[in-house]
C-alpha cells in the first residue's frame, strides 16, 4: 500500500510545481530579476490585447500603462524627462511618477501604499522591451471603473460599470486587492513675520549695474568673455531678454505661464509655515542654469557655465538617487528651458524643494566665492514657507566642505525662477568664473564633486531641521 501512496504524493508533487512553474516567470524590476505571477486582466469581460504579460507583485497587479489605458478608453502623455504619465479619461486627470509613492488626482497630491507604485520593468519575452507598469486596481477604480479579483483562476476583472459587473457576474462574490490612499493632513502653519533679511557680503563684494550686456577685457589667462549683470549677480543676455518679455506680460498671465492660478484675497490673513510638512517622500527638482543656446557665462578659454552647471546637478543627483528623497531635473543635457518653464514644472509637481545651480561672473576680478539667493516670503506672495533657512543650510555645507570665500546668502525677490516657485527655492552660485583663484579650483572635477557633496549635505540638513516626516 506504500507504493501506490508514495507514487501518489510524488505525481501531486510534480502536477502542482509544473502548474505553479507555468504561472510565474522573471522579470528585471530596478535593474534586479524578480520573480512575478502571471494575471488575467479582463474589460467588460474580454481580455485585455497586451503583448507582455501582466503580473502581481505583493498581491498586486500590475499592467502596461498604455495598454490598460487605451483600453479604458482614456488617453496617456507620457514625460520621458520627469518619468511619468498623465492619463485623461472624461473629466478625471492622473499623474503618475516612476518609482513614487505619490499621485496626483486632479490636481490634489495623494499617496498610495509602498506596493502599488509604478515601476519600470524589463521583459526578455516575447522580446527585450522596458514596459512601464502600473497598479490596475488603484488606475482603474480612480477613472471611475469597478475591479474584481478571482483568485481560482488568478484574473482581474474590470469593469465600465456596476451593473456592467453584475450582468457578467450574478452569482460570484469576488475578493478585492486594497490599494489605500492615507488621508493628508493639515499642515501646521505659524504667523508670518514682518523680520527683515540683512544681505550678507564679503569685503570683496559689490553690487554692479551697468547698461552694456556685453564687455571684453583682458588680465592673465582667463578673462570674462561676455557679461550680463544683475543686482551683483551674473544673468545671460538670453535671460535678461526673456525676462524682459515676461515682465512685459500681466501677472495673470506670468503665474499661469508658471502653471499657477493664484487668486489673491487681501482680507485673507495670511499665514506662512515655519517646516514643510511633505506628503509621502520629500520631492526635490534640481534645475541646472542655462543651457541649450544659453551658455551662460563664458570665459576665453571656451568653459561655459551652462557646463559647469549640468556637471554638478549630474554630479548631485547620483549623490542623492540612494537617499529617501523624490528627485527630478529640469534638463539632463544641453538644452535650454525657459525659465516660467523651470517654475511650472517646480509647481504642477508640487516640489517641496527647487535649487537652481549657477556659477558667477563679474566685471570686478576680485569678486569671489560662494552665494546663495532665495527670495523672500514677505516679497513673494506665493510663498507659503520660511524661505531663508534653505539658503542657509546649503550656505553654510558649501563653504565647510570647499573651505571657499562665503558671500552670504542674498534676498532676490526679481529673479524668476524665485518669484514664481511657490516651493521653498534657491539659486547657488558656486565660485566666479572671473576670478582666477575661483577658476582654478572651478576647472577641477575633484572640487565639484565637494560643490556637489556641499549641496547635498545642505539638503539633507535642511530636511533634518526643517521638514515634518
Amino acid at each position: 500500500m506504500k507504493k501506490p501512496i508514495l507514487f501518489l504524493i510524488i505525481f501531486l508533487i510534480f502536477f502542482s510545481s509544473k502548474v505553479y512553474a507555468d504561472s510565474d516567470f522573471y522579470v528585471d524590476i530596478n535593474n534586479e530579476s524578480t520573480k512575478v505571477y502571471e494575471v488575467n486582466v479582463l474589460i467588460d469581460g474580454k481580455k485585455l490585447s497586451c503583448d507582455f504579460k501582466p503580473y502581481s507583485q505583493n498581491s498586486k497587479t500590475f499592467v502596461p500603462v498604455r495598454e490598460i489605458v487605451e483600453s479604458l478608453g482614456a488617453k496617456v502623455t507620457w514625460n520621458d524627462k520627469l518619468k511619468n504619465a498623465t492619463i485623461d479619461y472624461k473629466d478625471k486627470n492622473v499623474l503618475l511618477k516612476i518609482d513614487s509613492n505619490i499621485v496626483y488626482i486632479d490636481g490634489q497630491k495623494k499617496k498610495i501604499d509602498d506596493a502599488s507604485i509604478p515601476r519600470f520593468t524589463s521583459y526578455k519575452e516575447p522580446k527585450a522591451e522596458t514596459k512601464t507598469m502600473v497598479p490596475l486596481r488603484f488606475l482603474s477604480e480612480t477613472l471611475g471603473y469597478e475591479v474584481s479579483w478571482d483568485n481560482d483562476s488568478q484574473t482581474a476583472s474590470v469593469y465600465s460599470s456596476k451593473e456592467k459587473m453584475e450582468a457578467l457576474n450574478p452569482s460570484k462574490s469576488l475578493e478585492k486587492e486594497k490599494v489605500e490612499v492615507p488621508k493628508e493632513d493639515e499642515p501646521k502653519v505659524a504667523s508670518i513675520t514682518s523680520n527683515t533679511i540683512k544681505v550678507q557680503e564679503d569685503k570683496n563684494s559689490t553690487a554692479y549695474n551697468h547698461n552694456n550686456d556685453s564687455s571684453e577685457y583682458t588680465k592673465n589667462s582667463e578673462p570674462v568673455k561676455t557679461s550680463a549683470l544683475s543686482n551683483g549677480t551674473f544673468v545671460s543676455n538670453i535671460e535678461k531678454k526673456e525676462m524682459n518679455e515676461i515682465e512685459s506680460k500681466s501677472e495673470k498671465e506670468q503665474y499661469k505661464a508658471a502653471g499657477l492660478s493664484i487668486d489673491f484675497d487681501d482680507e485673507k490673513e495670511r499665514v506662512i509655515n515655519k517646516k514643510i510638512k511633505p506628503i509621502g517622500r520629500v520631492s526635490i527638482l534640481i534645475d541646472p542654469g542655462h543651457g541649450g543656446t544659453d551658455s551662460g557665462a563664458l570665459v576665453e578659454s571656451g568653459l561655459q557655465e551652462k557646463t559647469l552647471n549640468l556637471k554638478v546637478a549630474k554630479m548631485l543627483e547620483a549623490k542623492l538617487a540612494s537617499s529617501p528623497y523624490e528627485i527630478a531635473m529640469t534638463r539632463d543635457e544641453d538644452e535650454y528651458v525657459k525659465l516660467l518653464d523651470r517654475a511650472n514644472i517646480a509647481n504642477n509637481e508640487d516640489f517641496e524643494l527647487f535649487i537652481s545651480i549657477h556659477f558667477n561672473s563679474s566685471e570686478n576680478r576680485e569678486a569671489k566665492g560662494i552665494e546663495v539667493l532665495y527670495a523672500h516670503e514677505k516679497n513673494v506672495e506665493i510663498k507659503e514657507t520660511e524661505q531663508k533657512h534653505f539658503a542657509s543650510a546649503l550656505l553654510k555645507s558649501l563653504v565647510a566642505e570647499t573651505g571657499s570665500v562665503s558671500r552670504g546668502i542674498k534676498n532676490r525677490p526679481d529673479l524668476v525662477v524665485l518669484n514664481r516657485t511657490k516651493c521653498v527655492s534657491a539659486i547657488v552660485e558656486l565660485g566666479f568664473m572671473s576670478n582666477p583663484d575661483d577658476y582654478e579650483y572651478i576647472i577641477d572635477d575633484v572640487y565639484l564633486e565637494k560643490l556637489a557633496e556641499g549641496i547635498y549635505n545642505g539638503i539633507n540638513n535642511y530636511v533634518n531641521e526643517y521638514v515634518e516626516m
